[in-house]
């Protein structure tokens, strides 16, 4: 071994002593404020449509003051209104808006946003099964090891049921469990559905990508069918208007991704799976049962319907298997980085890099940090000072867009010069809003990078942008309304000859041009 590798070696092994030395022997104590309270948790148990959140919601308004935290900017959204609509002042916070309500007592906010060092009379944790979830998981682990609340009412599917009290037990709290059952009986359908023939009012048709929401939502409209449409990357406020537009039966049908399948209260008679299987980011693979539970749990409406029904366009053993399976228990939550080991003496980077080799305690998972590390090394010439880059890698857009990431690259170089990003240039224009007209793409392209701006000025407290940066989110949702209201959207379509194609044709090309190409 050269001298240089030893050297290597000695500061890697320093390092990881020192990462060990600011990770506490038990994850709990990370969160020493919520160790200094006696909690008491209601864990309210059950299937979709049971009636988990419902009762959550009433213990939250009985309390005088408290917070919701959900998994969706929509959800908290509709916590919003049913605050207010009900006399309990609510203000709302996400990564990308804030609307404060005179007097309010209450918040309802995406769980990202939960403030640590605020003691709330009451808390409710929504969906906390997805503290198993790669991406996002860490979030609700810290929420329920961390809380400061002397009362906490968690939802969650059965699965998370053993982990859950694992965990409060950790922390010394106390709880007590209420069983929900469905309302309504759910009914798998055993004749095989077509959508030409089959469709009926009330139907929510289930794929898994926006482009084909498009399709089938383009197909049923020439077949007579008013549809709302839902997917993950419209706007939130547009998502909430189409949802109504259904429940008011202003439209006919929905057609969505499994955005539906976390907690939207719709009047769904039927789920129709006409995929049965989904892209997760890495691979192509089926739906899990649990997927499958979630989504067909919306089905039924307590009130509205005495029955639910679920059915495929095909693999329809698959989803009635995923229905009676039973539920696999959740044995692991994510933890996110610990912001305290940014007190050791190294470069972020190396930090992170490190942590990511440390062992975790049994029952816990690292939540991955690859895309830390690689936007961290994209910036890390930047500064020394590892709370601002810290800071930069945490600001929420999607990286696999270049449009965004160019941007993110400029703003991170801007505040490193100790200057204010120019947002306004960049806030689209009247003028630019005509240009694009009715294009989708554009629109919500736009959408997305008044939402990082906005995410911007919070993060970096820049607010004198924020009103008008929510002005124009709002001026954006309003076109894109406009623009599904009149049913313009793309059905699939041959790339050559710009034939039309059934919405689950598997080829670009139609069979016509494919074989001209073919003899050719």
């Amino acid at each position: 071994m050269n001298r240089r590798d030893g050297k290597h070696r000695g500061r890697d092994a320093g390092l990881r002593r020192e990462v060990l030395r600011n990770i506490p022997a038990d994850y709990i104590d990370l969160y020493p404020e919520a160790r200094a309270l006696e909690r008491h948790f209601v864990l309210h148990l059950g299937p979709t449509n049971s009636g988990k959140t419902y009762d959550a919601m009433n213990a939250l308004k009985e309390a005088g003051s408290g917070c919701y935290l959900g998994p969706l900017r929509l959800l908290a959204y509709e916590k919003y209104e049913e605050m207010n609509r009900d006399g309990y002042p609510c203000s709302l916070l996400t990564g990308e808006e804030r609307y404060d309500v005179p007097g309010s007592l209450f918040t309802a906010s995406t769980i990202e946003m939960l403030d640590m060092q605020k003691t709330y009379a009451l808390a409710v944790i929504d969906e906390a099964q997805m503290l198993a979830d790669p991406d996002r998981g860490g979030s609700w682990t810290a929420a329920i090891l961390g809380v400061c609340a002397p009362e906490v009412h968690v939802c969650a599917a059965p699965s998370a049921e053993e982990i859950l009290i694992r965990m409060i037990e950790e922390c010394g709290d106390t709880y007590e469990i209420v069983r929900h059952e469905r309302m309504t009986p759910l009914t798998c359908e055993t004749t095989r559905f077509h959508m030409e023939q089959d469709t009926k009012k009330g139907d929510a048709l289930i794929v898994f990508s926006r482009s084909s929401v498009h399709a089938v939502a383009a197909e049923l409209h020439e077949r007579g069918f008013k549809t709302s449409i839902i997917y993950g990357a419209l706007p939130y406020d547009v998502r909430h208007e189409q949802a109504r537009m259904f429940s008011e039966g202003e439209t006919d049908v929905v057609v969505a991704t499994d955005a539906i399948g976390m907690g939207m209260n719709l009047p769904i008679r039927r789920i129709v799976f006409l995929e049965t299987e989904k892209f997760d980011g890495i691979v192509r693979r089926p739906l899990l049962p649990e997927e499958i539970k979630q989504i067909a749990g919306r089905a039924g409406r307590f009130g509205i319907y005495d029955e639910g029904f679920v059915t495929s366009e095909g693999y329809r053993k698959h989803i009635s298997a995923g229905l009676q399976s039973e539920y696999e228990p959740v044995t692991e939550a994510v933890i996110d980085f610990p912001e305290s080991l940014l007190a050791i003496q190294a470069d972020l980077p190396s930090i992170l890099e490190k942590w990511d080799q440390i062992r975790i305690n049994p029952g816990y998972v690292r939540a991955d940090t690859k895309r830390l590390i690689s936007l961290c090394k994209m910036i890390s010439d930047l500064s020394n000072d590892k709370q601002f880059l810290y800071r930069c890698i945490m600001l929420t857009f999607d990286e696999e867009d270049r449009y965004l990431l160019s941007h993110w690259k400029a703003i991170c170089a801007t505040e490193a010069r100790g200057r204010v990003y120019p947002v306004r240039k960049y806030i689209p224009s009247e003028k630019k809003l005509e240009d694009i007209g009715s294009n989708l793409d554009e629109l919500e392209e736009q959408f997305r990078l008044c939402d990082m701006l906005y995410n911007y000025s919070y993060r970096f407290k820049h607010p004198e942008f924020q009103q008008e940066l929510m002005e124009r989110k709002n001026q954006i949702s309003e076109r894109i309304l406009k623009v599904l209201a009149r049913e313009k959207l793309r059905p699939r379509r041959c790339r050559i000859c710009g034939k039309k194609l059934p919405w689950n044709y598997p080829y670009a090309l139609c069979e016509r041009c494919f074989r001209r190409r073919y003899n050719r």
